[in-house]
């Protein structure tokens, strides 16, 4: 049997921000989002005020204000796009009428891609681990629940054994995801990120089935 399992729901998080429905206060929006996930990757969320946003993203105090109270409040947006992708990606899986280890590969190869191309979802996927933002630590704790259920299909398909290291599965997976999007932000990575997330899941998949039944 996997970890139990917690809450499986997509984690949404309320920010106090005004929601405009024109298109050039869309855009702001978005570029503040791009700003601060540029900031956050390259100074540390940390270590990054309001006002260095502001100059990030070449707006106006009042207009960042005007969508966002806190730097908190653009945390939470960004990690709200990273919950979105692994509903997104979680989604995708259930439309299988089978579900097995080709669900688990699938739903890692999406996320990998998600983060290739969205500099939102990726600083959200970092935010995720960071204390002080309200909802972060969930968005992490839904990831591997969902991934969880993915495993336990996976075992109840037997395509999988039932081990000790098959239990331990889901949560080495997430956490070697993060940490390669992490260490490919410090030291640069010229290699296809979806292609190392595929090594990595083939990995630990080899592992599961070599391990014995415990």
């Amino acid at each position: 049997m996997t970890e139990p399992i917690h809450q499986l729901h997509p984690v949404t998080m309320q920010v106090h921000s005004h929601r405009p429905r024109q298109p050039r206060a869309t855009i702001t929006k978005t570029k503040i989002l791009e700003a601060a996930a540029r900031a956050f990757a390259d100074d540390g969320y940390a270590a990054t005020s309001m006002t260095d946003l502001v100059a990030a993203s070449s707006s106006t105090k009042g207009g960042i204000y005007f969508h966002f109270d806190s730097k908190e409040a653009i945390a939470r947006e960004l990690v709200t796009h990273w919950s979105s992708a692994l509903h997104h990606a979680y989604s995708a899986t259930q439309e299988s009428p089978q579900h097995s280890v080709a669900d688990i590969i699938s739903f890692f190869r999406d996320l990998a891609a998600s983060v290739a191309v969205s500099s939102l979802a990726r600083a959200g996927l970092r935010l995720a681990a960071e204390t002080g933002i309200d909802g972060a630590r969930e968005a992490f704790a839904y990831w591997v629940d969902i991934t969880s259920l993915l495993v336990a299909a996976a075992i109840e398909s037997g395509e999988l054994p039932d081990n000790s290291v098959t239990r331990q599965l889901a949560w080495n997976l997430c956490a070697g995801f993060f940490g390669t999007v992490t260490i490919i932000r410090v030291v640069g990575d010229p290699g296809d990120f979806t292609t190392r997330m595929q090594n990595l899941a083939d990995v630990h998949l080899s592992a599961c089935a070599s391990a014995k039944m415990s």
